[in-house]
């Protein structure tokens, strides 16, 4: 029997995304940032008395160590249909007799959501370095062709000159406005929940806003400030919809490029290596603008990724699964799509 990386390719793994941003997303990263909540929660919870300190240390011990296997998660996974029992009864296999108090008083979500906070933060902080270098980049291009003149247009046609530093201030400025924007969601974006199964966490009894923030101090982040089981997902429908916002900015950059490569234009071009590069199989003289046209189409892939997010805000009473299947596609797609533009 072949495995799932033979039998179903992504282009994502190999010619799309960044090494970095798919060890982000990798299977055994997500294992390694549950283990961390879970060894967090444990933490906290023997700080408050509510399990003893020699369990949560063994839980901690048994979270940072290679006891805890991907094969073993998906054995137990396999058999009991839930990946977070699957975690947890793994992790407490791994901690022994201390086990026992592994995940007291939580419920899957303060988990899941949680380490998916941790996960949404490096994403960003991918996204907004990315951000920030395209932003030097063109206001250094901008500098430098301040007085190079170019012919503006409007509806097409031939309108007043201006200077090629002048549209590209105008861009940097346009990314500028997205850094702010990105800068102003974060603290939207980066929370968890340690809440309980409808977010008022009776599960964890008087203690209960104690041990969440201790837990989520421990791991860097904030604390949802009204869950229900899950952190409300108007917040990573916000982050989407940046993203696509975005992308559009791009689109528009990559388009005005393939337009003033044009044969009849050619006011711009794309790098082209004449020792090695081929612009046609066919034809010798073709000089395509293949990185602008690439860039449109994942463009166009990442503002289709802001549709799932926003349906996803919509669960019935306290939550629902309908999120689960479509976010763990999604976000990840999202994402490997969002750098490998900004590369080209």
């Amino acid at each position: 029997m072949s495995s799932p990386s033979e039998s179903l390719f992504c282009p994502l793994e190999t010619r799309y995304g960044r090494a970095r941003v798919r060890a982000l997303f990798a299977r055994e990263a997500r294992l390694r940032r549950g283990l961390r909540v879970e060894a967090a929660l444990a933490a906290a919870e023997a700080e408050l008395g509510m399990i003893p300190a020699d369990a949560a240390r063994e839980i901690g011990r048994a979270a940072e160590g290679p006891s805890v296997t991907l094969e073993r998660v998906d054995t137990l996974e396999a058999e009991l249909k839930h990946d977070v029992m699957a975690l947890t009864r793994a992790l407490a296999e791994a901690a022994g007799p201390s086990g026992r108090w592994v995940h007291f008083g939580a419920t899957s979500a303060d988990i899941t959501d949680t380490a998916l906070a941790m996960e949404l933060d490096e994403s960003r902080r991918i996204l907004q370095g990315d951000l920030t270098a395209l932003i030097r980049a063109l206001v250094d291009q901008a500098t430098r062709h301040r007085a190079t003149p170019e012919l503006g247009r409007t509806h097409g046609q031939w309108a007043v000159p201006l200077s090629f530093g002048y549209k590209l201030a105008v861009t940097a400025a346009e990314f500028l406005r997205h850094r702010d924007r990105l800068d102003e969601l974060t603290p939207r974006l980066v929370v968890g929940k340690i809440s309980g199964a409808v977010g008022t966490g009776a599960g964890f009894g008087a203690h209960a806003q104690e041990v969440e923030e201790r837990t989520l101090a421990r791991l860097g982040l904030r604390a949802d400030d009204s869950p229900t089981q899950i952190v409300g997902r108007d917040r990573i429908a916000e982050f989407t919809n940046w993203m696509a916002l975005t992308a559009a900015s791009l689109e528009r950059v990559a388009t005005e490029i393939r337009n003033l490569q044009r044969t009849e234009i050619g006011e711009v071009a794309e790098p082209f290596d004449e020792r090695r590069q081929v612009g046609s199989s066919t034809m010798a003289q073709k000089r395509n603008p293949m990185l602008s046209e690439n860039v449109t189409s994942l463009t166009r892939l990442i503002r289709a990724f802001a549709l799932p997010p926003l349906e996803n805000m919509v669960q019935w009473h306290e939550r629902d699964l309908s999120n689960s299947a479509n976010e763990r596609i999604v976000l990840p797609q999202r994402s490997s799509c969002w750098t490998t533009r900004w590369r080209r």
